[in-house]
């Protein structure tokens, strides 16, 4: 049993689907809030997702998606392509 202050493992990003990042709110893609039901994130209730590859203007980027510890919306996504996460 883990211990309740001791950090989330970060989740495995080949079972995470996340949602392309042209749909997200500027405070989804910024990671203020949460990237699957939008929900504001608070310090100590947050899940990285780790950095993910997107393309802008021409060039690849890293952006930091987060979510909610739990987030029940992330339970109803599909499993990910190998370009879930970037805008196609």
């Amino acid at each position: 049993m883990r211990h309740p202050s001791t950090p989330h493992p970060p989740p495995d990003r080949r079972l995470v689907a996340l949602p392309p990042l042209i749909t997200l709110s500027d405070q989804q893609q910024r990671g203020v809030h949460c990237v699957f039901c939008g929900a504001a994130l608070h310090t100590g209730a947050v899940r990285d997702l780790g950095p993910q590859p997107a393309e802008a203007h021409g060039t690849v980027v890293q952006w930091f998606p987060r979510s909610c510890q739990s987030c029940p919306k992330e339970q109803e996504r599909p499993m990910p392509s190998q370009n879930a996460g970037t805008p196609g």
